[in-house]
């Protein structure tokens, strides 16, 4: 029986497949939960809860996205598969909103 590394596990083809997939999922969780941290979520006695609630649902979303595109990219000098363009994107996209959340830009 062979012995697997965790190196082998995380450039499998199908572990950055499933963490690309899933970082695409919570960008559909964060728009369902996005009013928490509007003017609306500011403006409740429990503000502070929906702002570490979404900042958690972000900081996993940047985790799983870019766990994928690090996978793909690792993955990619061995197979030669195309660049993770999308991977990337969403990377960027969640970064930006990390920003812009940190700034106080969804306040409104």
């Amino acid at each position: 029986m062979g012995h697997i590394s965790v190196m082998d596990i995380l450039e499998n083809k199908w572990f950055g497949d499933l963490c690309s997939f899933l970082g695409a999922l919570t960008a559909f969780f964060l728009c369902m939960i996005l009013p928490l941290v509007g003017r609306a979520g500011m403006a409740t006695v429990h503000a502070t809860q929906n702002y570490v609630t979404f900042l958690g649902v972000l900081l996993l979303a940047i985790a799983f996205s870019a766990l994928g595109w690090w996978s793909k990219t690792r993955r990619r000098k061995s197979d030669q598969s195309p660049y993770p363009w999308v991977s990337a994107g969403l990377t960027c996209f969640y970064l930006t909103g990390l920003v812009i959340l940190l700034m106080g830009g969804l306040k409104i």
